[in-house]
C-alpha cells in the first residue's frame, strides 16, 4: 500500500511569503495515522537546506511530528545513519530546488532504493516542486535553464516511484508554453499541478488536495496534433 503527495508548489511561510500548503501539510500527517509521526527531511534540491529544513521543522512539529534532517554530510561520511533514518521515517518530505542535482544524488548514493523500500513498508514519501518530479517518471523542470542549456523548461527523469508525468508550478504561464511546445513531440500525458494542489495516493486512490482554493489540476495531452486539456479530480 503506497501512500505518496506530489505537491504542485506554493510557500512554505519563509520571510514575508504567505503559508500556502497548510491543507497539505496538515493532510501529509492524517496520512501515517499516527499522533506523533517521524518527520524526515530531504532538502538535496535547495541551496539553502538547513534554512529550509528549520521552517518545515517548524510547521511539522506543530502538527504534532518528532522532526529529523539528512544532511549531504550524512550521505557522504555515514551511509548506516542514513539508512537508519530513511526506515525510520514514518515521513519522507523532498524538497524543491534543482531536480536534476536531488534525482542524480539519489541514484548516486543509492537512496533511491532506500526510498522505494520505505514506501513499500507504509512510508509517506512527499515532494514539492523537484522533490515531487523525483518521485514521478518524468517531469518538467527548470534544469536547462538554471544550467544555462536554454530558456526552456523541459522533461527530466525522476526515479519512477509513481508512474507518472507531472508538471509542477502548472499556474506559470511560461511553463504551460513550453509544456505545449514538448507535448508536440511527445504521446505524454502530463499532470499540472499548480501550486496549492497536490496528488495524493492512497490505497489506489488517487485524489487531489488543495490549499488553494482556486488552483487546479489539469491533464494535459496531444491527440491527432489537437491539445487537449481537462481537469483532473482523481480517480
Amino acid at each position: 500500500m503506497r501512500k505518496l503527495m506530489l505537491i504542485g508548489g506554493g510557500s512554505n511561510g519563509h520571510g514575508t511569503s504567505p503559508y500556502e500548503t497548510k491543507e497539505i501539510d496538515e493532510e501529509i500527517v492524517k496520512m501515517t495515522n499516527k499522533a506523533n509521526p517521524v518527520f524526515l527531511f530531504i532538502g538535496l534540491a535547495s541551496k539553502f537546506s538547513d534554512s529550509y529544513y528549520d521552517i518545515m521543522k517548524n510547521i511539522y512539529q506543530k502538527l504534532g511530528c518528532k522532526t529529523t534532517y539528512l544532511k549531504k554530510k550524512n550521505i557522504i561520511n555515514n551511509p548506516d545513519l542514513v539508512e537508519k533514518k530513511i526506515s525510520s521515517a514514518d515521513i519522507i518530505y523532498m524538497s524543491g530546488g534543482d531536480t536534476t542535482k536531488l534525482v542524480n544524488t539519489l541514484k548516486k548514493y543509492h537512496i533511491d532504493e532506500l526510498l522505494f523500500k520505505a514506501v513499500d513498508n507504509g512510508c509517506v514519501l512527499s515532494g514539492i516542486s523537484a522533490g515531487a518530479i523525483a518521485i514521478s517518471k518524468s517531469g518538467l523542470s527548470d534544469y536547462q535553464i538554471t544550467q544555462n542549456i536554454s530558456d526552456k523548461y523541459a522533461f527530466t527523469d525522476g526515479l519512477g516511484i509513481l508512474n507518472i508525468d507531472i508538471s509542477p508550478h502548472a499556474n506559470d504561464l511560461k511553463r504551460i508554453e513550453d509544456l505545449k511546445e514538448s507535448l508536440k513531440n511527445t504521446n505524454k500525458k502530463v499532470l499540472c499541478l499548480d501550486e496549492g494542489t497536490a496528488l495524493k495516493v492512497e490505497n489506489n486512490k488517487f485524489t487531489i488536495v488543495k490549499s488553494i482554493p482556486s488552483a487546479k489540476a489539469r491533464y494535459m495531452y496531444m491527440d491527432n496534433n489537437t491539445f487537449i486539456e481537462e481537469e483532473y479530480q482523481g480517480n
